[in-house]
């Protein structure tokens, strides 16, 4: 099986739910996760902290980066599918949608011998 990243962009704030909201979310979140590492297809994932800093040729900036109406990224996941299109399968089922978030889905390329 190939490896995909999957990168949970914009979503509802936990702060702008009600508890139950929050509670049913982090009960949603610990079945995806649960089959996910049953049926041995997870690889890793976590929250990200907001802020942080963006790196580039022109210098250092404090400000993270806007990916427009795709929103920042929350988190990521990474996990095992047998192509493309089963990955996105398996965002589609991940609470983050259920959060009015959306996911992109990208193949991890494999690291050339060296």
């Amino acid at each position: 099986m190939k490896e995909y990243l999957l990168l949970l962009r914009a979503g509802r704030p936990a702060n702008t739910k009600t508890e139950a909201e929050n509670n049913a979310e982090m009960q949603a979140w610990g079945i995806y996760m649960g089959e996910l590492g049953k049926n041995g297809q997870l690889v890793g994932g976590l929250p990200v902290v907001s802020g942080g800093m963006v790196v580039s040729a022109k210098g250092t900036s404090s400000e993270p980066v806007n990916a427009g109406k795709e929103g920042i990224v929350g988190g990521y996941l990474i996990v095992k599918a047998e192509n493309l299109q089963k990955a996105a399968e398996l965002a589609k089922s991940c609470p983050h949608i259920a959060n009015e978030g959306n996911i992109e889905v990208r193949e991890i390329a494999p690291m050339p011998a060296m």
